[in-house]
């Protein structure tokens, strides 16, 4: 049996799964804390809202078309009757292309250069806050801020600089413009000299140790004296710097329609940049169609003349052959065989003249070009086959059907390159391109982020698990026992008392403190108290348990100060006291004890100076109450544990319980020393006092191993200082009301 008691004690589980009630007790316990680092989280979210940049976003939409082909159509328009050219096969995403167009540095460097992108102005602000005061008081009606406060911009402030040149050593270093009277401003260099002094409006140069230095500034508003940084950068790279702020994307898979978006902190500036790229990329497609019908169009303004040519020597070949041997009648199948020449030649040649067009694009090996070579090789195959059928006609017959078919096929070469030299002018005249915009980028007014409320109910949330995450952690760290049944479940000890936390007996530990005189003792004071309602409970169960005990010397003890020991022994003496018996309460903290407090006398002479032998004790002996007499701590021992440990205890209590129905002492902390376990070999029942969220599990079973080892047999817990709103919680700690003895 002793062995399982001091096992007990000996191996307390630190392991032990925590149930739900756990955490929950764990939340509700240190609910100010929550609230604090919530709080903290919040304000500093809040603080992020409002203070950092806000982000915009510009977007815009383009659509891309089919290409219509229109100058092939065109130049093709007479050849009824040729075959169409296969035309090569479409990409898997025609709109990937334009993609890579948009982004592409003959868009964006354009849009750089026009709008001077490579040029860094803005007014200076004051660090971390100057952003946030500036939008709220975005206004140049105020006075200007004293001393080294004018320098910064307050709101309101602009520049715009459209040319700004320096030798590359200094791009991207920070140029300071000071603003002066009526316009003007001076331009320091990065290093503070001063440069050069010019007005709104002109160009101004001056003279850096790297090099020339050339500026305009076509607006300037702020107050004088106020600053703004300027910066040149390298063109090439803010051209890379925009491709990679720029998202360029299909809206939705194979539509055809792009999205281009930009993100930035300066709304107008980014909307203009959006527009800018998509206009300049419709401007660049549409100006690469026309140069494409120019070029086919100056093609068939050049075989013209050449074509003519032909047909009038075509027709003056067939005219002398005329004069001289008169008219020749074709019989039906010559006619016929003519006129098989003839579209067969014009075939030929409408595919000659495209593949001739087609050379200057591409390779020999480009498949619209080897498409053309094989139908070129057909048709002169037919061709030879006509010829051969010619051979065979009377030979005035073959002359009359070779001058009549050159003057057939050239006249219908010629119509035809006059009609699409016609229909391409006029097609060229209504040129447009095969993208267009569906909706340019509007300045945003809202910022995509930070959005304000959204970081504040984030913050919010992640405020509220921090908080439980420290109260978690402070719990494991640092938290105390809470709970009754955490006791019996991991040290098997009883607890049969609890007693709420009472704002009455804080007002009387207050006067305590002052050293004010009088009774302060709660069970006198406020005997409707809960607490004193607790500590009653107590006392049925401790004359219950006095029957069966070795002797009426009752010991309260605890782990570490503050437990509320000497609270319950005054106030438990006081409850005894009022069922009619005497009570003898002592104070064995010879140190630090301080119940002499609560009744309004002196601490000195008391114990210490009984076990010295130094008086009697009938001059220790204080009557505080009715049936209540007190034995104060007395003076300082220089060993109080060697005083105790010594005959003189025993007998003095043999005597006391003699004369006394109960004998309540109330001890010094067991872990900080060890007058407890000296005490208690004299008491015939030991209570260890234990407070609400303060003594840990290992700290009570380390506690009761030590008065175990010593000798003394604790027979059950107090628990002390509930909250009133853990008593009222019903099922916890309802079954620590009974009026149940204390087990052996």
């Amino acid at each position: 049996m002793a062995m399982n008691f001091d096992s007990r004690y000996t191996d307390v589980s630190t392991g032990d799964e925590l149930r739900l009630s756990d955490y929950l007790a764990a939340v509700m316990g240190n609910w100010k804390l929550v609230t604090v680092v919530m709080l903290a989280v919040v304000a500093l979210g809040t603080a992020y809202a409002f203070i950092a940049t806000p982000t915009y976003k510009a977007d815009a939409m383009i659509q891309v078309e089919e290409a219509s082909n229109n100058t092939n159509t065109s130049a093709n328009a007479g050849a009824k009757t040729a075959q169409p050219v296969p035309q090569m096969p479409e990409a898997k995403s025609l709109t990937a292309a334009q993609i890579e167009l948009l982004r592409s540095r003959l868009v964006i460097d354009d849009t750089v250069r026009r709008l001077h992108l490579d040029i860094g102005a803005s007014p200076r602000s004051f660090p971390v806050v100057g952003g946030l005061v500036g939008s709220v008081f975005s206004m140049l009606n105020r006075p200007v801020p004293p001393g080294y406060l004018s320098r910064f911009a307050w709101g309101g402030e602009q520049i715009d600089v459209p040319l700004f040149e320096t030798p590359k050593d200094l791009y991207d270093r920070k140029f300071t413009i000071v603003a002066g009277e009526n316009g003007t401003y001076a331009l320091n260099a990065p290093d503070g000299v001063a440069i050069l002094t010019g007005h709104v409006g002109r160009e101004v140069s001056g003279t850096t140790a790297q090099g020339p230095v050339t500026l305009k500034v076509d607006k300037l508003v702020g107050h004088p004296g106020v600053q703004f940084e300027l910066q040149r950068f390298s063109t090439p790279t803010t051209i890379d710097r925009l491709q990679q702020r720029l998202t360029v994307a299909e809206t939705a898979l194979q539509s055809g329609i792009i999205g281009v978006s930009l993100e930035g902190g300066n709304p107008k500036q980014i909307a203009e940049i959006v527009n800018n790229i998509a206009n300049r990329y419709v401007q660049q497609d549409a100006s690469r169609r026309t140069a494409e019908s120019e070029h086919t169009l100056a093609f068939l303004e050049q075989q013209l003349p050449v074509a003519k040519k032909q047909l009038d020597e075509a027709e003056q070949r067939y005219s002398a052959f005329r004069n001289k041997q008169g008219s020749v009648d074709l019989n039906e199948e010559s006619r016929l065989l003519l006129q098989q020449i003839v579209d067969n030649k014009t075939k030929l040649t409408d595919l000659q003249q495209q593949r001739a067009e087609l050379g200057l694009r591409f390779t020999a090996n480009h498949p619209s070009v080897q498409a053309l070579d094989a139908q070129i090789a057909a048709l002169t195959n037919a061709q030879t086959r006509l010829g051969k059928s010619v051979s065979t006609l009377p030979d005035t017959e073959q002359t009359a059907l070779r001058y009549m078919r050159d003057v057939r096929v050239n006249t219908e070469l010629y119509t035809n390159l006059v009609s699409s030299t016609q229909q391409l002018r006029i097609a060229k005249a209504g040129q447009v391109g095969n993208v267009r915009i569906v909706d340019l980028a509007q300045v945003p007014d809202d910022p995509v982020r930070p959005k304000r409320a959204l970081v504040i109910l984030i913050s919010a949330g992640i405020g509220l698990v921090l908080g439980i995450i420290v109260a978690f952690i402070r719990k494991s760290l640092y938290g105390g026992v809470e709970r009754p049944e955490e006791i019996e479940r991991q040290l098997g000890t009883r607890v049969f008392a609890i007693v709420p936390r009472s704002t009455q007996q804080l007002r009387l530990q207050r006067q305590v403190g002052l050293r004010r005189e009088g009774l302060h003792v709660l069970a006198a004071q406020a005997p409707e108290d809960a607490a004193v309602e607790g500590i009653r409970t107590l006392r049925t169960s401790l004359q219950l348990q006095l029957g069966d005990a070795r002797n009426n010397v009752v010991m309260l003890t605890g782990s570490r100060p503050e437990a509320g020991k000497s609270f319950l022994s005054a106030n438990l003496a006081t409850l005894v006291a009022s069922t009619r018996k005497r009570v003898l309460l002592i104070d064995g903290d010879m140190r630090r004890g301080d119940i002499h407090s609560h009744f309004g006398v002196r601490h000195s002479p008391g114990l210490s100076d009984v076990l010295m032998g130094a008086d009697p004790m009938s001059t220790i002996l204080h009557d505080v109450l009715p049936g209540v007499d007190l034995i104060p701590k007395g003076s300082l021992p220089s060993h109080p544990a060697e005083l105790l440990a010594s005959d003189r205890l025993g007998e003095i209590l043999g005597e006391l319980r003699q004369l006394y129905d109960v004998v309540v002492i109330d001890t010094p902390p067991v872990l900080a020393v060890t007058d407890a376990t000296v005490i208690g070999r004299h008491a015939g029942t030991s209570l260890l006092v234990v407070r609400h969220g303060k003594n840990q599990v290992q700290e009570i079973g380390e506690t009761m191993k030590r008065l175990y080892h010593g000798g003394v047999h604790m027979k059950g817990v107090l628990l002390t200082d509930v909250p009133q709103s853990k008593v009222l919680m019903g099922n916890t700690y309802a079954g620590y009301y009974g009026y149940e003895s204390i087990a052996e």
